[in-house]
């Protein structure tokens, strides 16, 4: 029962500081050293494939743009904005709009990015969506009120 024993550490709430807590701690690193760059890079597409979808379900009163995504996913594999630019074969300026928000995502983009970082490409397409259907329903809040299925039912 010893390997159930071992189970128990990773559901267990541990201190910090302790010295189980440093063992944790030490096969962590020492598995994270053992792993190869392709495994590295499958790690880090998966944590910023979830920082999206925990973005599209959280309540969004802190809109993250396309390009936020963008821009972490260049950072984490220290891709420079004109390569990648170059790369999908638009202009820099055009990237740099769509990072700033100044342009919106096509689906042909979003299908690029789905391509190169393994994801969904609708992913990123929800992402610009979400971000439009919150700033619309800000801007748009009294026109949109006056509609209810019961007024439409009783009219």
């Amino acid at each position: 029962m010893k390997n159930l024993k071992d189970a128990q550490i990773l559901v267990d709430r541990t201190e910090t500081g302790t010295e189980e807590f440093n063992e944790f701690q030490a096969i962590l690193l020492n598995k994270s050293k053992e792993r190869s760059k392709e495994q590295n890079n499958l790690i880090e597409l998966m944590s910023l494939k979830f920082q999206m979808e925990d973005y599209l379900r959280s309540d969004g009163k802190q809109p993250l743009l396309v390009g936020d995504f963008l821009k972490a996913y260049l950072a984490a594999f220290e891709i420079r904005q004109n390569k990648f630019a170059e790369y999908i074969g638009v202009r820099p300026s055009n990237l740099s709009k769509l990072i700033k928000g100044e342009r919106s995502l096509n689906h042909e983009l979003a299908l690029v990015f789905g391509k190169i970082f393994n994801n969904d490409p609708m992913l990123w397409l929800d992402v610009q969506d979400k971000n439009k259907l919150y700033e619309l329903s800000k801007s748009k809040k009294q026109e949109i009120k006056r509609f209810s299925l019961n007024d439409l039912i009783d009219s």
